[in-house]
């Protein structure tokens, strides 16, 4: 049984977990030092983001999501299945085998 779907009482209905791979790019690869992992959530992007933050450190929260605004960080693109989360209106509910990936803030001039 999954973390999230233990915590849940014997009176509330589970979530079905999915699986869902992300892929980082960067000097977040270069930070976490993996490219990909596999992480299990219930369809939501905050809950994917805090499951991925179990296995590659907290610190992947904040340097990801912004938790006041309750939303991924507006200086990196988070691109589920090729899509910018930027671009997708309409509420964001992930599914199995979704594949996300995550690009740093660039720098330059």
């Amino acid at each position: 049984m999954s973390i999230a779907a233990s915590s849940h009482n014997s009176n509330s209905v589970a979530k079905e977990m999915i699986t869902v791979e992300i892929i980082l790019f960067a000097t977040l690869r270069d930070k976490y030092g993996r490219r990909r992992l596999v992480v299990e959530c219930d369809g939501t992007v905050r809950n994917l983001i805090e499951n991925a933050a179990r296995k590659l450190g907290q610190s992947f929260l904040t340097s990801v999501y912004d938790i006041r605004r309750d939303k991924v960080r507006e200086d990196l693109i988070f691109a589920i299945n090729g899509r910018n989360i930027k671009d997708i209106k309409d509420k964001i509910e992930l599914k199995n085998s979704d594949v996300i990936a995550v690009f740093p803030p660039v720098a330059g001039g």
